[in-house]
């Protein structure tokens, strides 16, 4: 399902803007702060750190992809995983110093469970050519940018959005540190449209995202 040309005149013009917004029979006000905490790693490797909860549970979920790597296919907000700069997407290379890239899962399970610490390390690695990009608002330009699916199509000239860095053929994988993917669009919208005049999007390029992600 992909979200209307007029509703997505938001994010290229502002003019006339109240403040809030109509997405899916809802108003989202505006003015939301950006809570942004993912920092640059070196090659994009890094090596967390994960403090576990009262429960023993970091707040993470792994998945296996055909070709072997083990892909985080979920972090809970706020979670012991997501404040150690885990994010969707992410590759996991090592558990607690032990290799798992082609291991099955069991295996990999198999290593978390004999961890009887209060924490677990991690060794991991972005994904592939994300980049982070924040977006100013113009007054009369809006954010400069439309969406179809979750993909840009459309970058106006002479915008934040383009002087950022933005461009067609590049996938939204978070807004604001939000997991979108698979959200509907009008969705996405509402949470561009809650944050005030700066939005944080993390973008992966589409063949990318359709490689690794997509399934």
């Amino acid at each position: 399902m992909s979200i209307s040309w007029e509703v997505q005149d938001l994010f290229v013009s502002s003019a006339g803007s109240t403040g809030a917004v109509h997405a899916g029979g809802a108003i989202v006000e505006q003015g939301c702060s950006i809570r942004f905490a993912r920092f640059p790693a070196a090659n994009g490797i890094r090596e967390l750190l994960i403090r576990k909860s009262d429960g023993g549970r970091a707040g993470l979920t792994v998945r296996r992809t055909e070709d072997g790597k083990i892909l985080v296919c979920a972090v809970a907000r706020r979670s012991p995983a997501y404040l150690a700069g885990l994010r969707y997407g992410d590759e996991v290379l090592c558990v607690e110093d032990t290799p798992v890239q082609g291991e099955q899962l069991p295996r990999v399970r198999e290593l978390v469970q004999q961890n009887v610490r209060n924490s677990i390390k991690l060794r991991t690695r972005d994904k592939p050519r994300e980049r982070y990009l924040t977006i100013a608002r113009d007054v009369e330009k809006g954010y400069g940018f439309r969406f179809v699916d979750g993909e840009i199509t459309f970058v106006r000239p002479n915008t934040s959005a383009e002087q950022r860095g933005l461009e067609r053929r590049l996938q939204i994988i978070e807004v604001n540190e939000e997991v979108v993917v698979g959200m509907k669009d009008e969705d996405v919208e509402a949470i561009i449209c809650a944050t005030g005049d700066t939005v944080t999007l993390c973008v992966v390029p589409v063949k990318v995202y359709r490689q690794m992600f997509a399934r």
